[in-house]
């Protein structure tokens, strides 16, 4: 049950810096409907004291930041609770329905309904898998005493754990101070030496990408070099090993911000389905790179091409339903602007590429037919979205030795078509790499239908582990993860403690 950023007495308060009170949780339906359902029967309180249910809970509220939740929407109902007077049947009912509303809430939080995706960023159009938070609680809450569902409600999947693992170790890096900045406009190669290369040092060392050897060395040597292409490399970098443009901003963007980087991933993580099916494909727009998993775990990685910062690779999921060999391409209303002009000064060159121009009822179409210049390369896998995106190969491999790979105006590009359809068919009997490569080799097209379709999770993670599990920061390029950090800012429920 997908719920708006506000709740009944909460609206209005959101959006608001100003501290409201707890309120009371009967005025909130999914309260009431769990007690109707068990006919006023507490859930928490047992004999005048909490149960071990309760217990486990308070605990767990106590350390939702861990989880990459707001602290401050859950202790307020702490020090309530904490404290309460469970003495009398009165406060003993009102202690355990504001227990319940805050378990309800959490357990909305944890399935990543804090936000309506869509309503923050217009390019991502992904629906969290629905939940009824009551219904759940009303399960949870009729297994007596086992509790173990508090903790079932944290994602198992590793790039979960692994996110959570980094939010602990990025605090402990922010308790200590962070790390220096190095001044605006620096720019440190191999053979510097001085105050600067220190800076660097410790930078590099705070993040991870140098060992501490406890050294006083201030020479830009070939272990700080290569420590150098070591955070280029997992920063979605040019490894050249200089410091300078791109390379400085990312060593001194403070580590506040890296922490929020992470928060923000955590919650997307929060919007895969649960469970997760047991093969599938994501695609990470902002890391480059396709990831084909079987039987939960990754099969194998591969660099990708995403969209420019002007045409968007929207976020979505998707089932893949076809591979077609040797397509043609039709190229898109909103680029026919963008090539036409392009044939027209170069009419011979671009026909020898496959480009025929067509005149509908005064309309204008581009089709380049099947062949070894094709944008589309050989082999294009089609994804069911209303959006005419798709994964593809392409003519122009050298591409992907570039860092940054937003190239496209959408579509996914993949290194290597054959391979991923291999994976796709999974049936290496009727479909192996000698037929796929046979089908590619002429410009016949050919349709071929999926005899089951296969997931596909087009997402936008800045924070994720690679296939060498390290943990990799890269750029916010379309801002999704600044506009989304906002909105989870405000939606804070702003209470404060019962008076």
């Amino acid at each position: 049950m997908i719920k708006k950023l506000c709740l009944f007495a909460l609206t209005g308060m959101c959006f608001s810096s100003a501290l409201q009170a707890l309120p009371d949780p009967l005025q909130d339906p999914r309260v009431k409907k769990i007690y109707d359902y068990f006919q006023g029967k507490e859930l928490w309180v047992q004999n005048g004291t909490w149960n071990d249910c309760a217990k486990t809970l308070l605990d767990t509220f106590s350390h939702v930041e861990d989880e990459g939740l707001w602290q401050q929407d859950y202790t307020p109902f702490l020090e309530a609770l904490q404290k309460a007077d469970l003495s009398t049947p009165e406060a003993q009912s009102h202690a355990d329905q504001l227990l319940t509303l805050a378990a309800l809430n959490y357990i909305s939080d944890m399935n990543g309904e804090r936000l309506t995706p869509h309503s923050v960023d217009k390019n991502t159009y992904v629906k969290q898998p629905s939940i009824d938070e009551v219904e759940l609680l009303k399960g949870y809450a009729s297994l007596s005493s086992q509790c173990g569902w508090i903790h079932g409600l944290s994602p198992s999947i590793p790039e979960y754990q692994h996110l959570k693992q980094l939010l602990v170790l990025y605090r402990q890096k922010q308790t200590q101070g962070g790390w220096p900045q190095l001044p605006k406009g620096t720019k440190l190669a191999k053979g510097d030496k001085g105050p600067l290369v220190e800076i660097l040092k410790t930078q590099l060392i705070t993040q991870d990408a140098l060992p501490n050897h406890g050294g006083e060395n201030d020479i830009f040597d070939e272990t700080i070099e290569t420590a150098v292409k070591d955070f280029q490399k997992s920063h979605g970098l040019e490894e050249d090993g200089k410091v300078g443009g791109a390379t400085l901003t990312a060593l001194n963007i403070p580590v506040e911000e890296r922490i929020r980087s992470i928060i923000v991933s955590l919650e997307k993580q929060r919007w895969f389905p649960r469970p997760l099916p047991a093969r599938y494909i994501q695609v990470n727009v902002p890391g480059f790179y396709l990831k084909a998993v079987e039987g939960g775990a990754p099969t194998f990685y591969m660099p990708i091409i995403t969209g420019k910062e002007y045409t968007k690779t929207p976020i979505f999921n998707a089932s893949m339903t076809e591979i077609i060999f040797n397509p043609s391409w039709h190229v898109p209303a909103s680029i026919v602007g963008e090539i036409l002009p392009k044939i027209q000064r170069n009419p011979e060159t671009y026909a020898r590429k496959g480009y025929r121009v067509e005149n509908e009822g005064g309309s204008v179409r581009i089709v380049q037919s099947p062949g070894p210049a094709n944008s589309l390369g050989r082999i294009r896998f089609t994804i069911d979205s209303p959006f005419s995106v798709y994964l593809h190969g392409t003519p122009n491999p050298k591409l992907f030795l570039k860092a940054n790979r937003a190239l496209s105006h959408g579509c996914i590009r993949v290194q290597d078509p054959t391979k991923l359809a291999e994976f796709v068919f999974q049936d290496p009997t009727k479909w192996s790499l000698e037929r796929i490569s046979s089908e590619t080799s002429t410009t016949a097209t050919k349709r071929v239908k999926l005899d089951q379709s296969l997931a596909v999770f087009i997402t936008y993670f800045t924070v994720f582990q690679d296939e060498n599990n390290k943990m990799n920061f890269v750029e916010d390029k379309y801002k999704q993860d600044k506009e989304l950090w906002l909105a989870l800012e405000n939606a804070k429920r702003n209470y404060k403690e019962e008076q």
